[in-house]
């Protein structure tokens, strides 16, 4: 009788387990949600910018370098912020250029009547992967672990869509 409890105990105490894990499909459709949301909600207000863009970054995020056409930005990741003026806001001409030719995990576009926008994630090595948003040839891109890639693609998203470029 004690084997047989203690056996019902380990199998509950192992779907409680298995309960509560998140799976990279899980993680992956929470992404695309997030980053849904971020693309059709009206942009943040711009806290901060370079010498060619200003946009949002969200708290505990900062400009760590730059140069033509990229914005390093620092935070629990780096962060690769890309954007060439030359595209307009519907253009897919970058997102075709950053789908990668294997690994890819996820790839998924949004529309509305101004805009074009997309998710990429792509395997890199175990646990760590290339999360890409964009909105027309506006692009940020990080490597982010498996956790954290739906809050990442969310961020991000928020990032991309408030980029207004300098006049």
């Amino acid at each position: 009788m004690r084997k047989w409890i203690s056996g019902v105990v380990f199998i509950c105490l192992m779907m409680v387990i298995s309960g509560c894990s998140h799976s990279l499909k899980d993680e992956n459709e929470d992404a695309v949600k997030n980053v849904e949301e971020a693309f059709n909600h009206k942009s943040e207000k711009i806290t901060d910018g370079s010498n060619n863009v200003k946009f949002y970054l969200p708290f505990g995020m900062s400009i760590k370098d730059e140069s033509p056409n990229n914005v390093i930005i620092k935070g629990k990741n780096d962060y690769i912020l890309f954007y060439n003026q030359n595209e307009k806001e519907d253009s897919k001409i970058v997102y075709q250029m950053s789908k990668p030719e294997k690994n890819l995990v996820v790839d998924n576009t949004f529309k509305n009547k101004k805009q074009f926008g997309y998710l990429i994630v792509s395997k890199v090595e175990k646990d760590m992967y290339e999360v890409t948003v964009g909105i027309g040839g506006i692009k940020m891109t990080t490597e982010s672990k498996e956790k954290n890639i739906a809050a990442n693609a969310s961020k991000m998203m928020r990032v991309v869509k408030s980029v207004q470029y300098k006049k």
